[in-house]
């Protein structure tokens, strides 16, 4: 059970990370609080589109070895890419629709 959380926590922390580059980027997304929010829930949105959708799961496996003398830090590094990857793509859109009324 703490693996499972820990799992999640790890796919939110990416998507937060990416969410905010590419929001701040495009200089949009509602601000760091906003890119924050969109980014977890886009990083946990993609390692869940990575176990039901086999195409997108093929391409998370591709990252699953990087680390092939631990098989457990592999995992952890496996779902940040995944969820900076899904939190990079919501940070994106959002930081594109989501602009400053200025």
């Amino acid at each position: 059970m703490d693996s499972e959380i820990l799992t999640y926590v790890v796919q939110a922390v990416g998507g937060l990370v990416g969410g905010n580059i590419l929001g701040a980027l495009t200089r949009g997304g509602g601000g760091v609080m906003g890119r924050t929010i969109i980014g977890a829930i886009g990083g946990v949105a993609a390692a869940y589109a990575a176990q039901q959708v086999p195409m997108i799961g093929d391409v998370a496996k591709m990252w699953a070895n990087l680390l092939p003398e631990s098989a457990e830090n592999s995992g952890h590094l496996a779902n940040l890419i995944t969820g900076a990857s899904g939190g990079g793509v919501l940070g994106l859109v959002a930081g594109l629709l989501i602009r400053p009324r200025d």
